[in-house]
């Protein structure tokens, strides 16, 4: 069941998910079913240059959780990876990054820039896969952490062992680059942020042994999206999938590491005299204005302002009156592990 505050209810999902139709290791149903096992309550498939699993009719709701399905493009080098939801078709393989960005625009397609801070060296069997074209125009958000990411960023031919048999401790938070980066986009036009699974369970051989990696479970227990609706999500399919990439687009959106606690029952909102705003929203003056964070337990808390931390506290909640006109985000942290990270609401802008 979503979480639900005020007027607002809360449904936690899973983004960037692959299945045997790419270079996934399970069915679509296989890995619906272990979402199901754990709870979330929409889920976002993106597969490979295939749109295979939509054609087959497979998007809808499986018992109570909605599943969309898009695709993952690259281009000719492998590179500039792209989430598209919604778009008509597989565009080109032979496009370059700004013209497959711009085709999913000109279609109203939902566009995710794909794990854009990859870097990594020790191992030049798995190059990264960074987004370097950052002139592009029309993409709808990035994906500020990717769970396959940052564990292979860590990976060497010394730790393979225990980061294969562990591989949640990997996970620390969205690199500073990319937050600086996403917060400076933001002050122009909203631009979403998340966080992907990128879920394969890639078996990987350890010396005599072969390991999953990241089992689906062991992803959707870990980087989660959580969007905001006005209203219960729909039982049409069609009316649901667009609850969903209406939130996203709105930037009605947080996203936690469930490792560190369950982060749905989060709070980030501003109120001005009969005005109210929530992540994406917005206030038309900061006369007046104030901010609350409300966290499920005791976490470190980081306000933000326009790409800068301007408090940093240890509570379950924070309450800040002084506001200035610009974009505020809100980061929750367990010691040093990133928890909880909000999109921005937007003050006087």
């Amino acid at each position: 069941m979503p979480e639900r505050f005020g007027d607002w209810y809360v449904y936690t999902g899973a983004v960037h998910i692959h299945t045997t139709e790419s270079d996934g290791t399970k069915s679509l149903e296989e890995v619906v079913e272990l979402g199901r096992q754990v709870g979330l309550e929409f889920m976002m498939f993106a597969d490979h240059m295939t749109l295979s699993n939509r054609e087959q009719g497979k998007e809808g709701f499986y018992d109570n959780i909605l599943v969309v399905i898009g695709y993952e493009h690259n281009d000719l080098d492998d590179s500039h990876h792209y989430l598209l939801f919604e778009s008509p078709h597989v565009y080109p393989s032979n496009m370059s990054a700004a013209e497959y960005v711009a085709a999913g625009a000109s279609d109203g397609a939902l566009g995710i820039l794909a794990h854009p801070d990859e870097i990594r060296t020790a191992l030049k069997e798995h190059p990264a896969y960074p987004w370097k074209d950052w002139s592009v125009e029309g993409f709808t958000g990035i994906e500020l952490w990717n769970q396959m990411s940052e564990w292979m960023e860590k990976l060497t031919r010394y730790n393979k062992l225990a980061m294969s048999f562990a591989p949640r401790r990997s996970m620390t938070a969205p690199t500073e680059r990319i937050l600086r980066k996403w917060d400076e986009l933001n002050m122009t036009r909203k631009v979403v942020g998340l966080a992907g699974a990128d879920a394969h369970a890639f078996p990987v051989k350890v010396g005599p042994m072969t390991v999953e990696i990241f089992p689906y479970k062991v992803h959707f227990r870990c980087l989660r999206s959580h969007i905001l609706l006005p209203e219960k999500m729909s039982d049409d399919f069609k009316i649901a999938s667009r609850q969903l990439y209406d939130a996203i687009r709105d930037c009605r959106l947080f996203f936690s590491n469930s490792r560190w606690g369950a982060a749905n029952r989060f709070q980030f909102y501003a109120r001005s005299g009969s005005e109210m705003a929530l992540c994406g929203g917005s206030l038309s003056s900061p006369d007046g204005a104030r901010l609350y964070v409300k966290l499920p337990a005791r976490a470190s808390i980081k306000l933000v302002h326009n790409g800068k931390s301007i408090i940093e506290t240890f509570s379950d909640s924070l309450e800040f009156g002084d506001l200035q006109t610009g974009i505020y985000r809100v980061e929750a942290w367990k010691k040093r592990r990133g928890w909880i990270f909000s999109n921005h609401i937007r003050v006087g802008v």
